[in-house]
């Protein structure tokens, strides 16, 4: 189904972002990243992709002592790792687990040193095992929403200049708030300690994020605003998973990269879902896509498409195929006929996004 709406700009917008080293977007790499290990050692042992869906990370943070200058661990993190996958044959899970979780780990969060891994991954049920070849994995969602408006462009633009600081580690968040022509952008950045040796030392590196942030026009910026007296966000890592937060799995940004609660969004972790069967993943980026190309025709200011699947049924054949559409004027049947064809080209497409997604080129956080 085709729906048409009178565009009509919203009058506030929330728009948030959580950076590559925040707990939960560090649990949605990981997942992904044992998905796409696990997707490559099947193809090369099996010649195709075996059962998994490793979309339960926790991430426990640990305790730190810090200092102006340096600190120590008193107790690591720690990255438990659920879910359900077939075993390889060459090599222990276990210890493919905690090499690939260290791995992203390591190239997320340069100054961690210390962590641990927990790997709690087991089979998986034979009925779903036995959908693998046969349909969708799961009864689900998938969203996708076109173009980004400039404050969502904003935002995801925004972590690069704050991680571009000396002395900002790899954990940041950024919350945009608009409300009419008037922009609040309140960040986020994980101070670390090694780079600043007193209080002068850290304001100068907050004043350096603010000014990285203020290119931003007309907008309103506060940067780690919980800071109070000696009460301020230094870390002897970058990241708050020593101490501060926990992470998790599919509570961070969404296929887009944000989080943007009003637009369409679907709540359904997409990392470390098996990239055959598991619509709660292909979905959103069929989606996704599809909402991209739509938004390309002439008179479609914007576009939004939702998927939703039928456990069993052929992933070409969603439940629920609908498109909205947001311009300034009704589109003919020739638009029309044009969005179904671009809809239809996408669900019949989707055998071929397994390779991107066992290449690691597709966005999930």
């Amino acid at each position: 189904m085709i729906e048409f709406l009178k565009y009509r700009p919203l009058p506030f917008e929330v728009v948030e972002r959580k950076g590559l080293g925040h707990p939960d977007t560090l649990a949605d790499g990981i997942s992904e990243a044992i998905s796409v290990e696990l997707s490559r050692i099947y193809l090369e042992e099996f010649g195709e992709i075996l059962h998994h869906n490793v979309d339960k990370v926790l991430i426990t943070a640990g305790r730190t002592e810090v200092r102006f200058g340096g600190g120590r661990v008193l107790e690591p993190p720690t990255v438990i790792v659920g879910g359900r996958a077939t075993a390889p044959e060459g090599e222990d899970m276990e210890a493919l687990i905690a090499r690939v979780a260290s791995s992203h780990l390591e190239k997320s969060v340069k100054n961690l040193k210390e962590y641990r891994v927990d790997s709690r991954v087991r089979e998986g049920s034979p009925e779903l095992v036995s959908l693998m070849k046969k349909g969708a994995n799961d009864t689900s969602i998938g969203v996708g929403f076109a173009p980004l408006n400039p404050t969502e462009e904003l935002v995801l633009d925004m972590e690069k200049k704050i991680r571009g600081v000396r002395g900002v580690g790899e954990d940041t968040k950024m919350m945009a708030v608009r409300i009419g022509d008037r922009l609040n952008l309140v960040a986020a950045a994980a101070i670390v300690s090694r780079y600043v040796t007193s209080m002068e030392d850290y304001r100068e590196v907050k004043a350096k994020v603010r000014e990285a942030i203020g290119e931003a026009d007309d907008a309103e910026v506060a940067v780690n605003a919980a800071d109070s007296d000696e009460n301020i966000f230094l870390t002897l890592t970058g990241s708050s998973i020593e101490m501060g937060d926990d992470g998790a799995t599919g509570r961070g940004n969404r296929g887009s990269g944000l989080i943007t609660p009003l637009r369409p969004m679907s709540i359904e972790a997409i990392a470390g879902k098996n990239p055959v069967n598991h619509v709660g993943k292909i979905y959103n980026v069929v989606a996704s896509r599809a909402a991209e190309e739509i938004a390309e025709i002439e008179d479609v200011k914007e576009a939004y498409v939702t998927l939703v699947s039928r456990i069993g049924a052929p992933l070409a054949e969603p439940l629920l195929r609908a498109v909205e559409i947001r311009g300034e004027s009704q589109p003919d049947e020739k638009i029309e006929r044009r969005i179904e064809a671009v809809l239809n080209r996408h669900l019949e497409g989707i055998g071929d996004l397994v390779e991107e997604f066992v290449a690691g080129r597709l966005r999930i956080c």
